[in-house]
């Protein structure tokens, strides 16, 4: 929620001064900012919204989990990551957050140290965002955000999706903001690299 509230700040601020922006790029819970900056959410709905991802978070059995920031883009990693490890986020050509259970984490991350790549643990109040552990969230997550987002809404061509890859952008699901859109955005991977590119 917090999060939220200063990304909501933010907007206003920017806005306020008169800057509107030709491109919208969200990363992680920043999609929830591009619903905002993009007019299509209020701020009660972005907060409530916010508030459902953490209230659906605690409510549903995940495991023990943790994530790291990494020093190497998707592509270098991918071919690294063992078992019980992903890729959860795709930052930069150089940077990446990976996501799995906190006892794999933490060894991976001393491999990649003990090579010479940064790699650091990261807040996530234990859950593995971005996963495939955590996809037992969905169903709570979903009930919880139909109630904030009631009726889907078109996006503008100035939100690039880190949701979903370029490839989907044409299906209707990408089109729109939604508690479908927003809840596939917990459950997968953010294509933040790709999106910028």
């Amino acid at each position: 929620v917090g999060i939220a509230a200063v990304q909501i700040g933010l907007t206003d601020i920017l806005k306020a001064i008169g800057l509107e922006p030709d491109y919208i790029i969200g990363h992680s819970l920043g999609e929830l900012g591009c619903a905002y900056a993009d007019g299509i959410c209020d701020a009660d709905e972005m907060i409530l919204s916010a508030y459902s991802r953490g209230m659906a978070s605690l409510e549903t059995k995940i495991i023990f989990g943790a994530m790291a920031a990494v020093g190497l883009g998707y592509a270098q990693l991918k071919d690294m990551v063992p078992e019980g490890v992903e890729i959860a986020c795709h930052n930069s050509f150089e940077s990446t957050t990976i996501s799995g259970p906190a006892e794999n984490i933490s060894k991976f991350v001393e491999v990649l140290k003990a090579k010479g790549i940064f790699a650091k643990e990261v807040s996530s109040s234990n859950f593995p965002y971005h996963s495939s552990y955590i996809q037992n969230l969905g169903p709570n997550l979903l009930a919880r955000l139909k109630t904030v987002h009631k009726t889907p809404r078109k996006r503008s061509q100035r939100w690039i999706s880190s949701s979903y890859p370029q490839s989907k952008w044409h299906l209707e699901e990408c089109q729109y903001t939604s508690a479908e859109y927003q809840t596939n955005n917990v459950l997968s991977s953010v294509l933040f690299e790709e999106a910028l590119s």
